[in-house]
């Protein structure tokens, strides 16, 4: 298995990977046309981007998880850079074999290297696996969310 930042070529292919994210997650569901595509292109854009980047783990020529992020100053009242994991997804058939940690590992040295002085993952409140996994790499439980939705 290789950990190695995506190719430009490989933003659809990453992408039909976060449309099968999206479809797995409670409460979760297919993406549109439109969201797919472009999505994809932002992850095609994260070869080359100065402040994101995507990882992708491959395995026999196959795409087989990624992990996605960026790095910047956001409204520059941290210390240093802040540096964001948004997104993380190994498919079902090969979880077990530390491709999440691997991945994980690999964002975080590439925003440490860029300066990030804080990495965030935001989580749901009920993720406790998720907490466990990102827990086990360093991180702290240090904020809370609040989301006011409008009434419709």
């Amino acid at each position: 298995m290789e950990i190695r930042r995506i190719h430009e070529a490989e933003g659809d292919e990453v992408g039909g990977l976060w449309d099968r994210m999206c479809r797995e997650i409670e409460d979760g569901g297919p993406l549109t046309d439109e969201g797919r595509r472009n999505l994809s292109r932002m992850l095609a854009m994260s070869a080359w981007h100065r402040d994101a980047f995507c990882f992708v783990a491959a395995d026999a020529g196959r795409i087989i998880g990624f992990v996605n992020g960026t790095v910047g100053d956001e409204d520059g009242l941290l210390p240093g850079l802040l540096g964001e994991i948004d997104s993380l997804y190994v498919v079902p058939e090969e979880r077990g074999r530390g491709v999440s940690r691997e991945l994980a590992l690999a964002a975080v040295g590439l925003m440490r290297d860029r300066g990030a002085h804080t990495i965030r993952y935001l989580s749901c409140a009920d993720a406790h696996d998720d907490h466990r996994f990102w827990q086990g790499l360093g991180f702290e439980a240090d904020m809370v969310c609040l989301s006011l939705y409008r009434e419709e």
